[in-house]
C-alpha cells in the first residue's frame, strides 16, 4: 500500500497555528490530547522510520502505554533553514537534522537536545561529465564545482579535499565551489560546471542515466571514474583515504539527529521517551524488512531516480538499516567536535564541554526508553570497537564519555 505526501504530512500552512500554540502546557487529569509537532525530511534516509512510525502508529501507541493521548504532526521540509527556524521559534518540537545544521544549533545559546539518530551513511559522492578529462582530485585544479554551498554535501568534498591535498583552502588549490539554485541541478550536465557534489538516490540516477560518472565515493572507494596513483575503476579504496579523520567509516561520518525543544523535555517527558521507544521500534522493524517493503514504503519521495537499484544502494548504506539501533553513542557525538573544526562551513568550533553539556541534557531521558525496550541492543553492541562506524557508550553513560 503507497501512501501519498497529503496522507503521510500535514500541510505546512499548519505551522502558522501552531506558532501561536507556543509551549505546550501539559495534560490535564482529563486526557487532554497533546499534538506533538514534529519536522521531518521524508527525502532523506531517514524517511522510513518516519513513514513507519506514522504508518503504524508507533507513537500513539508508546504513548498511549504510559496514560498520554498524543497527536503527531508530521512536518516535512525540503529546506532545512525553515525546520530550523520553526524548532527555534516552538512552533516544532522535534527536528530532523543532518550534522552540519544540527552542529550550527548546537553553537547557538538555547540548542535543542539530541536523542537519536534517525538516519545516517548517506553517499555524496563527487561526480563529473560524462566522458570528462577529470580522472583524480588534480584534475580538478582550475575546475568549477558545484554543490550545496554550507551543506552536508559542500563538507564531503572539504574532507575528501583534505585527506587528498593535505589542504581544504579551494582558493589555494585553484579550485571554484558554486552553490546550487535548486538542487536538481546536481543530478544534470551544467553549462560551465566541471565536477557535481550531490546525493544519494539522486547522484546514483545521474550515473545510471550516464549523464555524470562517479569519482569519488564518501564511503573512500572509487567510481568508474577514476584513474590515480592507486589504479582505475570503480571499488578501489585508494591510499589517501587512510589520512581521512573518519576513515574506515567515511570521508564524512554523515548522521541524522533526532532533536528535540529542551523546554518541551522538560515539560512533556513521557511524551519524549514515547517518541523514543516509537523510532527504536521502527528501526528493528525496518532493519529486519526486506528492501523492497522499505522501498515501497517511502515511496515517491526517493524519486530522484526511478531505479530499484538505487533506492537497495541508498538503503544499505542507511546507519539504522546497518546497525538495527538508533541510539547516539560516544562515538557518534565525537564526530560533531571534529567536523565543526572545518572552517570553511563553520564560524563557530563546538567544545568537548559543550557537547557533553548539551547531550547530558537528554541521558535520563534516553535511559528510561532504552529501559522500555527491554534494554536492546545490549550495551556491548553499542561499544563494539571492531564495527565500521563509529560507535561507544550510550548517551545515558555520558559521564563516561571522553571527547577531547
Amino acid at each position: 500500500m503507497s501512501w501519498s505526501r497529503r496522507e503521510v504530512i500535514r500541510s505546512s500552512v499548519a505551522l502558522g497555528f501552531l506558532a501561536g500554540l507556543g509551549c505546550l502546557r501539559p495534560l490535564s487529569a482529563a486526557a487532554t490530547t497533546l499534538k506533538m509537532p514534529i519536522g521531518v525530511g521524508l527525502n532523506t534516509n531517514g524517511g522510513p522510520l518516519v513513514m513507519q512510525m506514522q504508518r503504524e502508529g508507533l507513537i500513539e501507541a508508546a504513548a498511549k502505554a504510559v496514560g498520554l493521548d498524543v497527536q503527531p504532526e508530521f512536518q516535512d521540509f525540503q529546506a532545512l533553514l525553515r525546520m530550523l527556524q520553526g524548532i527555534a521559534a516552538g512552533q516544532l518540537q522535534y527536528g530532523m537534522l543532518g550534522s552540519t545544521p544540527n552542529i550550527r544549533l548546537l553553537a547557538t545559546p538555547e540548542p535543542a537536545i539530541p536523542i537519536a539518530l534517525a538516519g545516517g551513511g548517506a553517499d555524496f559522492p563527487l561526480q563529473v561529465n560524462a566522458g570528462s578529462p577529470i580522472h583524480d582530485l588534480d584534475g580538478l585544479k582550475g575546475k568549477t564545482v558545484l554543490t550545496l554551498v554550507g551543506s552536508d554535501l559542500h563538507l564531503t568534498f572539504i574532507n575528501m579535499l583534505r585527506a587528498y591535498f593535505g589542504n581544504d583552502n579551494v582558493k589555494e588549490l585553484g579550485i571554484t565551489v558554486k552553490n546550487v539554485t535548486a538542487v536538481t541541478e546536481l543530478y544534470a550536465q551544467q553549462a560551465g560546471i566541471d565536477a557535481y557534489v550531490g546525493v544519494d538516490p539522486g547522484s546514483y540516477g545521474a550515473q545510471e542515466r550516464k549523464v555524470l560518472s562517479t569519482l569519488l565515493h564518501n564511503n573512500g572507494t572509487t567510481g568508474p571514474a577514476w584513474d590515480g596513483r592507486d589504479g582505475k575503476g570503480a571499488g578501489i579504496t585508494p591510499g589517501f583515504f587512510k589520512k581521512s579523520q573518519y576513515a574506515p567509516e567515511a570521508f564524512y561520518p554523515h548522521r541524522i539527529w533526532w532533536v528535540v525543544r529542551e523546554r518541551f523535555m522538560k515539560e512533556q517527558p513521557d511524551a519524549v521517551v514515547s517518541f523514543l521507544v516509537a523510532n527504536h521500534r521502527a528501526t528493528v522493524a525496518l532493519a529486519k524488512a526486506p528492501p523492497e517493503r522499505v522501498i515501497e514504503l517511502i515511496g515517491d519521495h526517493w524519486a530522484s531516480s526511478a531505479s530499484l537499484d538505487a533506492k537497495k544502494s541508498l538503503l544499505a548504506d542507511t546507519l539504522w538499516r546497518r546497525r538495527g539501533w538508533s541510539w547516539i553513542t560516544e562515538g557518534d557525538a565525537k564526530t560533531l567536535i571534529g567536523l565543526s573544526k572545518v572552517k570553511t562551513i563553520f564560524e563557530q568550533e563546538l567544545t568537548p564541554a559543550l557537547i557533553k553539556s548539551v547531550f547530558a541534557k537528554g541521558s535520563e531521558i534516553t535511559r528510561k526508553a532504552y529501559e522500555r525496550v527491554g534494554k536492546e541492543p545490549a550495551v556491548a553492541v553499542l561499544v563494539d570497537a571492531g564495527a565500521a562506524d563509529v560507535r561507544g557508550r550510550p548517551q545515558w553513560e555520558i559521564d563516561t564519555w571522553s571527547l577531547s
